[in-house]
């Protein structure tokens, strides 16, 4: 064996460069972890208010898309247009066709 350590007894405790280089690395990891947690715990925060914004609109897209339906509708078209003072005609619409020349 090239060095034989000293065995170090509870009264004679010495804090060596070798100690020192490990208990910074330790608290480097430790920082890195703390770090990451809160990291960690933006993105899924971010990712919550995502789905909720989420499921909002995609009920507003549903309700728009009723309303639009509700609008197309024959009935509803009627209605709206007999406000404006257009009504739908008594008889069929005859439709006058120009003679092409052939």
């Amino acid at each position: 064996m090239a060095k034989d350590k000293k065995q170090v007894t509870t009264s004679e405790f010495v804090i060596t460069a070798e100690w020192v280089y490990y208990l910074l690395f330790l608290c480097g990891l430790a920082l890195l972890y703390i770090y990451l947690v809160h990291r960690t715990d933006n993105i899924v925060r971010d990712i919550e208010s995502t789905k909720k914004n989420l499921v909002e609109l995609r009920a507003e897209n549903i309700t728009l898309k009723s309303e639009i339906m509700k609008n197309r509708s024959r009935a509803n078209l009627e209605e709206r247009l007999a406000s404006r003072g257009v009504k739908e005609p008594n008889r069929a619409v005859k439709v006058i066709k120009k003679p092409t020349d052939d």
